[in-house]
């Protein structure tokens, strides 16, 4: 698992968004993709 705060300074690249289903509902989960290829989960 990525640490919540980082430690090395990627340039963020683009929101993407992941489904995920919670209590039966289909969610989208607004993700911050940056250029090393690792996704932090947005505010």
């Amino acid at each position: 698992m990525l640490p919540r705060y980082r430690t090395q300074t990627a340039q963020f690249v683009k929101m993407v968004y992941s489904k995920v289903q919670i209590n039966g509902k289909l969610e989208l989960v607004p993700m911050e993709l940056y250029s090393d290829g690792s996704l932090k989960r947005s505010a």
